[in-house]
């Protein structure tokens, strides 16, 4: 095969007259390498088996066994684990506010239960944006053991993302004019990932919940689904006016593209998510 192409011959003809013998291949060009695409894969299966082997440590391991595996992570200062993050953009006051150990507290956790809990968001973050899964949050869950440090971090990345979306003034101007580009996949990913913890944190840890909580949560919920229904509206638009006036003198390489864009990112805001735990997010009151 030429250099740079997989596939395989498909018809090969000789001219007896001048002994030349060409072949027509099937060809697939393989694209140059993509560090970033390359390290995305890397990380999520990174964190995918180390969570599989934890829990299995954790099945496994005796009570004394798992309190010098403990002692061992909390003397180490990079697995600290870092809570709370979303008091940082969150406007106004939050009645999930996480509520400090002790006066001088700084959020910084340690222990195996909260690397693995950490573990667990992260792994959970990447099925909702690279996936389709309608749970990806329940789907990491595990056994039980770290539950509550695993409940405390939804609840605080559903702030996080939330609050990080509804601060972006372009992620605004987006729901409004679609711009098929990378740079619109990635706001609706965050999207996808932002609506996730949401309804996770509300299925997971909704029977916890006082009713204002309970309401607060609804909010993010309802504004997270406007959200993505201007998304739905604003690409509707496109289609209508821009794509559908493609006339043949378009370059067809570029319309193509748009096309895929336009495919990724209306999937991504049709996208469905169940609750993923206990109950979904209450309706909040008008």
């Amino acid at each position: 095969m030429p250099p740079g192409t997989t596939g395989t011959a498909v018809d090969t003809t000789t001219n007896k007259t001048t002994t030349t013998t060409t072949t027509n291949y099937a060809q697939a060009y393989l694209p140059k390498d993509d560090p970033y695409l390359i390290n995305r894969l890397v990380g999520f299966l990174e964190y995918s088996k180390a969570l599989e082997a934890f829990d299995q440590l954790a099945a496994l391991a005796s009570y004394d066994e798992m309190n010098a595996i403990d002692e061992i992570i909390k003397s180490e200062p990079e697995f600290t684990v870092f809570t709370n993050l979303s008091r940082r953009l969150e406007q106004g006051r939050s009645s999930l506010a996480e509520k400090p150990n002790g006066p001088n507290d700084d959020f910084s956790r340690k222990g195996f239960r909260w690397v693995t809990a950490l573990a667990r968001v992260e792994v959970g973050a990447m099925l909702a944006g690279f996936t389709e899964h309608p749970n990806p949050f329940a789907a990491v869950v595990g056994k039980g053991y770290d539950i509550a440090e695993f409940k405390e971090m939804l609840i605080d990345g559903a702030k996080l993302h939330f609050w990080a979306l509804a601060n972006d003034p372009d992620f605004a101007e987006l729901t409004k004019a679609f711009k098929p580009d990378g740079q619109t996949l990635t706001y609706v990913r965050r999207l996808n990932v932002a609506t996730a913890f949401v309804y996770a944190a509300a299925g997971l840890t909704g029977l916890e919940l006082n009713p204002l909580q309970k309401e607060e949560v609804a909010t993010y919920a309802k504004n997270l689904d406007n959200s993505r229904s201007s998304f739905q509206a604003a690409i509707q638009v496109y289609l209508s006016i821009v794509v559908a006036q493609t006339n043949t003198k378009t370059n067809t390489q570029q319309v193509g593209r748009t096309r895929e864009f336009v495919e990724f990112c209306y999937g991504g805001a049709c996208r469905t998510f169940g609750s993923g735990g206990l109950s979904g997010p209450l309706k909040p009151r008008e």
